[in-house]
This record gives structure tokens, sequence and C-alpha cells, in this order.
């Protein structure tokens, strides 16, 4: 492996081994997925919910259910467990990716487009991977029609059930190539038939799915329509970037590379890499917070395709262009994770402070939990050191409870099942993520009495009727 590569792949085990170490999954989405692996009867708690992208929710959360199905493990195993499975997903497809890809081109970028969503459980970390096997595939020129075809097929098959805006990646990887064509700067011809092919059919798949796999919880479902535009709004992608620079030095640096290799007149010296790759990780060291990476997923799968439109013209220049890149990208990662999770660190010190076995309502004044601050948004974006008198309560505990249902989930876990700290989830737009009727039946074939007083909580305050 070359430099970058390296580079790549040390970011990735440093952020796997720092999340691993502050269950940095359970402060957003990914607790409720874990939560329903722990008690076992996960399609009916929470995965039907997420039926029309199935392939990405069972490669991500299926192997740490089945141990604890298999295995018997205790709380702290299982968490432990599902982070280290987690965090393997994008290291497997990496490791696939390198053994069919024509050019490392496929693979790095793979690698470094994950990165920027890791601690986010989106679909597309699954999904943008099996794009880039199929786009390796198909722009080999040893393989015959046929395989590329077949691959169209089969690949076409998974990505269905994975998340919706790799259609519209597809489109845009189209576009791109046409108008490089145009330009004198052709990809490989196949590569676009086979966009222009995998393009119609995950639009149909997208439609029949949307219409059959419908979330049927209201909470779940009004969360989803208020999302539903974030992946086709220029406007709210651009925003993103604006608030989070550190992501914008990132894309920046996975585009560089290509305007090289597809000689565009806009071309930026040598030196621009370590400039960018310097500014961001200033950015991720002080402002890089939870929404950072859930709002990377938004331009992800643009920003990947574009950049393999680019770097299909040239691959030989481009492999060499983006050494540089690739290492400075390596290195904003890095110190975001670290940013993270010194956060997450601190976070959850101040969760112990409520370490008293029993339900905890931190919303009652008597419980000093601090409130959501009113001021300071923009020192807590771009240089969250300053943003409070007292970080760790003024600025961290904002930043990590922003997503409310998650405590819950969170101090279960972390105090071994002994305290469950909550908030009331009785404002418009709370996300209550179990139906009432799934969280009776597991509560009628659970026998553990931690678990059974957590599934009558969940039936009592966090499920919908």
């Amino acid at each position: 492996m070359e430099r970058c590569d390296w580079a790549l792949l040390a970011a990735l085990l440093l952020a796997a081994t720092l999340g691993t170490l502050t269950n940095a999954l359970m402060v957003n989405d990914a607790a409720v997925f874990l939560t329903a692996g722990w008690f076992g009867n996960s399609w009916d708690l929470y995965f039907s919910q997420n039926a029309d992208r199935w392939v990405s929710t069972y490669v991500t959360y299926g192997p740490a259910w089945a141990a604890r199905w298999l295995l018997g493990l205790s709380s702290g195993a299982y968490m432990v467990l599902a982070h280290v499975f987690y965090f393997a997903v994008p290291l497997v497809l990496w490791l696939i990716l390198r053994r069919i890809e024509p050019q490392r081109l496929f693979s790095r970028l793979y690698l470094a487009v994950a990165l920027a969503m890791l601690y986010f459980p989106t679909e597309l970390i699954a999904g943008l991977g099996f794009w880039l096997m199929w786009m390796a595939l198909v722009s080999d020129p040893a393989r015959s029609v046929r395989q590329a075809a077949v691959a169209t097929a089969l690949f076409g098959a998974l990505m269905a059930f994975t998340h919706p805006s790799i259609a519209l990646m597809s489109i845009l990887f189209l576009a791109v190539g046409g108008a490089l064509a145009v330009f004198a700067r052709p990809l490989p011809r196949r590569s676009l038939i086979a966009a222009a092919a995998m393009a119609v059919l995950l639009l149909v798949a997208y439609a029949a799915t949307s219409r059959w796999l419908k979330a049927t919880n209201s909470t779940v479902v009004a969360a989803l329509a208020v999302n539903r535009y974030a992946f086709i709004d220029p406007t709210w992608m651009a925003a993103t970037l604006v608030l989070f620079p550190a992501l914008a030095a990132q894309w920046l640096l996975l585009l560089l590379p290509g305007t090289h290799s597809a000689r565009l007149r806009l071309r930026l010296p040598s030196w621009a890499a370590w400039t960018i790759g310097g500014l961001g990780a200033c950015f991720a060291a002080t402002g890089t917070g939870l929404l950072t990476w859930v709002f990377a997923r938004h331009s992800a799968p643009y920003i990947l395709a574009l950049a393999v439109a680019l770097a299909l013209v040239a691959p030989s220049v481009w492999l060499v262009e983006a050494r540089r890149a690739l290492i400075a990208y390596a290195l904003v990662i890095g110190v975001a994770a670290i940013s993270f999770n010194a956060d997450l660190f601190l976070f959850g010190r101040f969760v112990d402070r409520y370490a008293a076995p029993g339900l905890i309502d931190v919303d009652e004044p008597a419980a000093g939990w601090p409130p959501n601050p009113t001021a300071n948004h923009a020192l807590r974006t771009y240089l969250k050191w300053a943003a409070g008198s007292d970080y760790q309560r003024d600025v961290v505990v904002p930043i990590y409870d922003w997503h409310r249902a998650a405590l819950a989930f969170y101090s279960f876990f972390r105090s071994d099942r002994r305290t469950v700290l909550f908030h009331r989830l009785d404002r418009r737009g709370d996300w209550l993520p179990f139906h009432c009727s799934a969280v009776a039946r597991t509560l009628a074939d659970t026998r553990d009495p931690q678990d059974r007083r957590f599934l009558a909580f969940l039936g009592e305050k966090y499920c919908v009727p």
C-alpha cells in the first residue's frame, strides 16, 4: 500500500478505536437500532420501519444482533461488539474494493467518503460501497459486456434497498460524464451506459419500495418528511458547508485531484492540498460536533459521483495527484475524530453524575440538567471552546443531547442497565421510535428484570400507540 492508503486506514482505525471506547453511536439514531438488537426482537421493534433500506440495516447491525442471540452476551460486551462490527463495515467493503478494482481510485475514494459519515449510522456507508464496487466492475475493460450487465442487475437489486439518493448519484455521474465527453475528456463509454441503466433501475425500484414498504410509525414518517428534501436541495447542501467548514475542506480535497486528471482550467497548485488540509484540521479541532457527521450524508453521494467521474478521465494522473490530497484529508478526519470523542468523553462523565439507580426525568427543574442554550450558536459551530463558561455543561451537553430520545438508551447501557435518564418526548416533532404493541410483545418474552424495567419504561413513555 502507498502512504495515502496507510493514512486513510490509520484514520479509520483511530476513529473506530476512539468511537468504540466512547460508545459513539449511542448519541444518535444508532442507539435505537442497537437497542432493538439487544432485545432480539429487532425487526418487530424497529428494523421494519426501515424496510425499504433493509440491506444496509442488516449489513450494519445484523452481525451484532446475531452475536447477541447466539452467544448470550452481557450488555457491555454486546455494546463493544456492536461498535466493532459497525466500524468493520467500511473496512470490509474497502478490502473487497481493493480486490476487484482496476485502479486504486475506487477504494481510496470509498474509504475517504465513508470516514466523513462514520459517526452517523447512515445507510450510505454500505450503499456507496456497493455503488463503487459496481462502478469498478463496469469500468474495467477486461470484463465482458455480459459481466457488466450481470453486475448492474445484481448490484442494482442490492442498492434498491440501501438509500434513494444513490439513484440521483448515478444520474449525476451520467450528466457529468456526458459533459466531459463533449469537451473531449471522455470516460469509459460502458460506464456511462451502465450508469443510465442503473439510474432507471433504481428509480423504478425506489418508486416501488416507497409505495409498498412504508414506515408505519407516525413519528418516523414525520421525521422522514421533514428531511426528505435535504438530499435534493442544493441550497441546503451548500449551507452545510458554510456551517461546517471542516466538511467543506474534506470535499475540496476529494475534488482537487480531479481538476488535474480531467484537465480542467481551474487547477490549484500542489501546496493547496496542505493549505486546505491545515485549515480543515483547525476547523475540525474547534468546531466539529455531532452535526458535522450527520449532515455530511446529504452531499456525500454527489461529491463522490463527481470525484469518480473526474478521476476516470485519466486514472493514472488522478492516482498521482490524489496522494497528497488524501493524506491531508486523513489528517482532517483524524483531528475531527479526536475532537469528537474528547467531547463524548466529557459527555459521558457528565451523564455519570446522574448514576443513581432508577428512572430520572432530567426535565424536572430539580434535576439540574442544562437547558438548550439560546445564544452563542455561531461560537459553538466555529469556536466551540469559547462558547460557554463551563465547556462541559454549556457546550458539550447541548451538542450531544441534541437527539433527545437517545439519552435514555445511552444512559441505560452506560450504567450497565441500572439508570435511565430521559427527556419527556412531548414536543412537536419528537421521535418516539417504537410501536407500543411491539414493545409489549418484546416485554412478554423478556425475563431479565433490568430489561423488563426498561421495556416497561419504553411502553409507557417512548412508544407510539
